[in-house]
């Protein structure tokens, strides 16, 4: 993101939803948060936490939700590589930290 984009993004909103996203989000989540085009507004509803790679939240995110039983064969392997890059077509990601696209 450049300085433009984020000035923009910024001069988007009002000073009154900026500082309450700055009051319940650190600067670095709201700074993803506009990289990704997430409204300030829109950032608690759509933060989804922070994940060292996409394979990782998208494990994260299916084992939260419950689409992987508690007795799941340890034989079966699921490809989270793949299965990352379809969930992050609903998702964003800036800096390791993921948005849900809303």
């Amino acid at each position: 993101m450049t300085y433009t984009e984020a000035k923009e993004a910024i001069e988007s909103s009002d000073r009154a939803t900026l500082e309450s996203a700055l009051a319940e989000f650190d600067e670095e989540i709201v700074l993803a948060a506009i990289a990704c085009s997430i409204n300030l507004s829109d950032i608690g509803e759509a933060y989804q936490g922070r994940h060292a790679s996409d394979e990782d939240f998208a494990q994260q995110l299916c084992e939260d939700v419950g689409e992987i039983p508690k007795d799941f064969p340890a034989y079966i392997r699921i490809d989270w590589e793949r299965t990352a890059r379809n969930i992050m077509m609903d998702y964003s990601e800036d800096n390791g930290h993921y948005f849900r696209n809303l």
